[in-house]
């Protein structure tokens, strides 16, 4: 079958769908973005889309959910029931919880969006809070729900690719021991490296302009 996703090149919201194609070893085709041409066929008129033989997906989670599903061989959805609901209650976390402070953090590093001082200093406070929550469940454990890589992981971790190499320091993440751990087991598996490459850990907090 046939897939193309139209995605900006580094999109840190098409790692998870990619990462999850290389686990189901799924071929996508990704041609050079137009925005144009993915504002045509994503009924938001936004990037990514995944085009299908059966009609477009948008929304990245949706797109990677069904990457997931169409092989069972690495079970990235979970193992049963439980499982299953225990990999979206990780996903769900890692909207509502996680990327959006990550994102306000290292956006204006990137020149995405200006540096606002009270906007920095409550995103590096809600992703630490963030943080710890993971760093406690993650105690005694390789990964998020079981004793493998599953959609959780993937999704967390392609959400902190960029905080963690730009902005999140040893010292800032000092605290957090099991996430930094299990961050580098799971960047360190060929699938992620096939996507993102080797990911060098920061040292020191990129600043933005302005800061």
């Amino acid at each position: 079958m046939s897939y193309t996703l139209h995605t900006p090149a580094g999109n840190f919201r098409a790692f998870k769908i990619l990462i999850a194609a290389e686990y189901n070893e799924i071929d996508i085709d990704i041609p050079e973005f137009d925005a144009a041409k993915a504002g045509t066929i994503s009924p938001t008129g936004k990037a990514p889309v995944l085009e299908t033989p059966e009609g477009a997906i948008f929304e990245s989670g949706s797109i990677a959910r069904y990457i997931s599903k169409l092989s069972s061989q690495h079970g990235l959805l979970g193992k049963g029931f439980v499982e299953e609901a225990m990999v979206d209650q990780w996903i769900d976390f890692c909207a509502n919880k996680l990327e959006l402070p990550a994102c306000v953090w290292w956006y204006p590093v990137a020149g995405y969006m200006p540096f606002q001082k009270a906007a920095n200093d409550k995103a590096k406070a809600d992703l630490a809070a963030a943080l710890d929550i993971l760093n406690k469940h993650l105690e005694g454990k390789e990964f998020i729900v079981n004793s493998q890589v599953t959609l959780a992981d993937i999704t967390i971790a392609s959400a902190l690719v960029y905080p963690f190499k730009l902005v999140c320091d040893g010292k800032f993440l000092k605290p957090y021991g099991n996430v930094t751990a299990w961050f580098k087991r799971c960047v360190e598996q060929d699938q992620f490296k096939a996507v993102i490459g080797e990911v060098a850990m920061c040292k020191k907090e990129c600043k933005a302009k302005g800061q």
